[in-house]
């Protein structure tokens, strides 16, 4: 049996759900077993800082859709995912940025996708996101998309390790 710790940098979607917000396709048992394979060892789980920019347009997005207020736990998940050493966070080295740039010329538009993918592909992580459209942009387009994996995916593969 495999013990290596996989390595796995996080979409937002992900980060989502200690903001109080409910990701369709995501249960909170599924968050419970990927949270657990963290606590075991068994994965890392990394972080870019551009992830912020789709967090707070989509917290602030939910504050005005459901009229709720979240301050408290806002800060509670700001301080969770920055300082609790659960996720490491993680730069984008310059050749990252150049293959987002690649990306973007050949036509994916969503810049903080492109980055999440590059740097995946440079710091050789799995990319957890259920971004099915980025996928098939990328094989359409032949690159790599082996390292890119749904939870589903990442809980099958943690079951064989």
């Amino acid at each position: 049996m495999n013990s290596t710790v996989l390595k796995v940098l996080l979409d937002s979607t992900y980060l989502l759900p200690s903001f109080g917000i409910e990701v369709e396709g995501l249960t909170d048992g599924e968050i419970a077993e990927l949270r657990k394979a963290k606590i075991e060892g068994k994965v890392k789980f990394y972080c870019s800082p551009f992830s912020w920019i789709e967090i707070i347009g989509k917290v602030c997005r939910e504050i005005e859709r459901a009229k709720i207020e979240l301050d408290e736990i806002i800060e509670s998940a700001i301080k969770s995912h920055l300082k609790s050493g659960f996720y490491e966070w993680i730069i984008p080295s310059s050749e990252a940025v150049e293959l987002a740039f690649k990306l973007r010329r050949l036509g994916h538009k969503d810049n903080i996708d492109n980055l999440l993918y590059a740097t995946s592909i440079k710091e050789n992580l799995i990319l957890l996101t259920m971004d099915k459209d980025l996928k098939k942009f990328l094989s359409r387009n032949g690159l790599k998309t082996k390292n890119i994996l749904s939870h589903n995916e990442l809980l099958k593969e943690l079951e064989r390790h």
